[in-house]
């Protein structure tokens, strides 16, 4: 990034552990904020009376900008500096969520979701920015921020649940706005300085309002990297991968309500998810010494995609569900690094950002068309037939893809 390279260019000290602590806590209290909206947004919609697919639509909602402007948000960071992007974007993390609780027409709600979502999107990739930043090239600095981000998904949703079954729905809302706040706290409290970010840095174009809105060489650019077979096999796979989390924070949430589990519990498994994907991170370098890396990360997708989307046929058994939901998460974490290395290797170093920015547009428009489809055909079937359908479509696309690069680009799986 512009404002940030030349900073890290400048020479190879190690960081300050006040840089180093404070980008740890902006990667676990902006995962943290996300999946407590994540939770708590499905259990709102069903308190205040609405239907399978306007819940399906309300969560697709958090995706819909994020959708448009992933790329744009990466070249904004590398044009001013991530850490004035990120507070800007922390001030409306903790203004935004409390308007959750007064917000109880649709289109409102819709609006607020949409809004936010575009939010919390810009911090998660502006986190991971400063952290390879702050790290410059210490991969364990980059790696204990993961841990820390891992560590906020944990217990994130058992802490949710067991607020909203104790407290009035506002707490929750309020209890998002105050992890905003903690977050605007750590990244205004960086050193700008060592970022490479002072308000005089001569690399720094001046701001025009122009700047906020998308350029078309920037998107043709990212397109074009479709063109490279495992990049366009990494951008597939990995938007099924995410409709597994998209599933999980909508439907899987109102098909355990509806067996009766209190918020608490459902919130214990959402952790259990999360735990079971950690230890999935720290063994997925083992599984690419007897796989190749594609077949590694389309084998952990597609068992993903099994233990989530069969969770109706496991009925009310507590036991089978812990297991299921914790393989889903072992796989889901597996999947993470291997995506993230294979992605990394088909392209350039000059492509990297852009690449990264591909992927998380292709994950947005899956998040944003998944819970639509799966919110009309529960309308049309039921519940459970929205697993199922999904399910067996996103399986068909998964076997797809792998005869596709096995048959079309045998070079692309080959050692």
């Amino acid at each position: 990034m512009s404002a940030t390279r030349a900073g890290a260019a400048a020479g190879s000290h190690q960081p300050t552990r006040r840089a180093e602590y404070l980008t740890y806590a902006s990667g676990l209290l902006t995962d943290s904020q996300s999946e407590l909206v994540s939770f708590v947004i499905p259990l709102w919609g069903i308190l205040l009376g609405l239907g399978p697919l306007e819940i399906g639509i309300l969560v697709s909602a958090k995706a819909i900008l994020p959708s448009i402007f992933a790329i744009h948000g990466g070249v904004l960071m590398d044009r001013f500096g991530t850490r004035i992007i990120l507070v800007l974007m922390g001030a409306a993390c903790t203004v935004m969520p409390p308007f959750f609780a007064i917000a109880t027409w649709f289109p409102a709600l819709l609006l607020l979701q949409a809004a936010l979502g575009l939010v919390m999107s810009l911090t998660w990739i502006g986190s991971q920015a400063l952290a390879v930043n702050v790290g410059r090239d210490d991969p364990a600095i980059v790696g204990r921020f993961s841990f820390f981000a891992r560590v906020g998904v944990m217990f994130a949703p058992a802490g949710a649940g067991a607020l909203w079954d104790i407290a009035p729905p506002w707490v929750s809302f309020v209890t998002m706005g105050v992890m905003g706040l903690l977050f605007w706290i750590a990244v205004h409290a960086l050193p700008a300085a060592e970022l490479g970010e002072t308000p005089g840095a001569a690399d720094r174009p001046p701001f025009r309002w122009a700047d906020i809105l998308p350029r078309l060489p920037d998107y043709i650019g990212a397109i074009g990297l479709l063109a490279i077979p495992t990049v366009a096999f990494v951008v597939v796979v990995s938007s099924i991968r995410l409709s597994t989390a998209t599933l999980q924070s909508s439907f899987y949430l109102i098909y355990l309500k509806e067996i009766g589990l209190q918020a608490t519990v459902i919130g214990m498994f959402v952790s259990l998810t999360q735990m079971s994907a950690a230890a999935g991170t720290l063994l997925a370098a083992r599984l690419t010494h007897y796989l190749h890396p594609v077949w590694a990360f389309l084998l952990l997708v597609t068992t993903s995609v099994v233990m989530i989307f069969g969770t109706p046929l496991f009925g009310d058994a507590l036991a089978v569900l812990a297991l299921a939901i914790a393989l889903r998460g072992f796989a889901q974490g597996g999947s993470q690094p291997i995506m993230y290395s294979t992605l990394s290797k088909a392209v350039t170093s000059e492509t990297q950002g852009m690449a990264i920015g591909l992927r998380a547009t292709g994950n947005r428009i899956a998040a944003l068309t998944v819970p639509v489809f799966m919110g009309a055909i529960a309308e049309a079937w039921g519940l459970h037939a929205t697993f199922f359908v999904t399910g067996g479509l996103l399986l068909f696309i998964l076997a797809a893809m792998g005869i596709w690069i096995a048959l079309r680009h045998p070079e692309a799986v080959k050692a």
